[in-house]
């Protein structure tokens, strides 16, 4: 049997997470919301954010993240406003629709740390948060809203 790589595992426990997570948003009532949508989700600002910056942010191209921008608007979820500090730019700003699934997928993680925890035991769960830290190697791992 080949042992995977450790990438891959890192690829199948967010898969796993993924999934999970869009079954609890569907379950709650956002079916339309994807994983690919946790680009935006996990990339704006509170007082909302430029797609350009979004896009930087994700790592993905200009035009991708501007599908992603209208497929969310179109849902109801995301709108486009001024931005007051250039009035040529619009800010992406989350909608009263957004904001419940970021609650959902704020609570949703709060009950996978829970589960890591309790399968790992505290010391286990410690050093794979410090593995991964190292892994990622980003200089900005901070949540954009809470």
């Amino acid at each position: 049997m080949v042992t995977p790589y450790t990438q891959s595992l890192l690829l199948y426990a967010y898969q796993a997470s993924a999934h999970a997570l869009t079954q609890t948003l569907h379950e709650r009532g956002h079916p339309a919301i994807r994983p690919k949508h946790g680009a935006i989700f996990a990339n704006i600002d509170e007082e909302g954010t430029r797609a350009s910056l979004l896009a930087e942010r994700a790592g993905m191209g200009k035009a991708a993240m501007g599908e992603l921008i209208d497929d969310l608007e179109r849902l109801g979820y995301v709108e486009r406003a001024p931005d007051p500090t250039d009035r040529r730019a619009k800010l992406v700003t989350l909608g009263p629709k957004a904001r419940q699934v970021m609650q959902i997928v704020h609570e949703f993680n709060d009950g996978i740390e829970r589960r890591y925890r309790e399968l790992l035991g505290e010391q286990a769960y410690q050093m794979l948060r410090t593995a991964l830290r190292t892994i990622a190697a980003k200089d900005d791992m901070q949540p954009r809203m809470r």
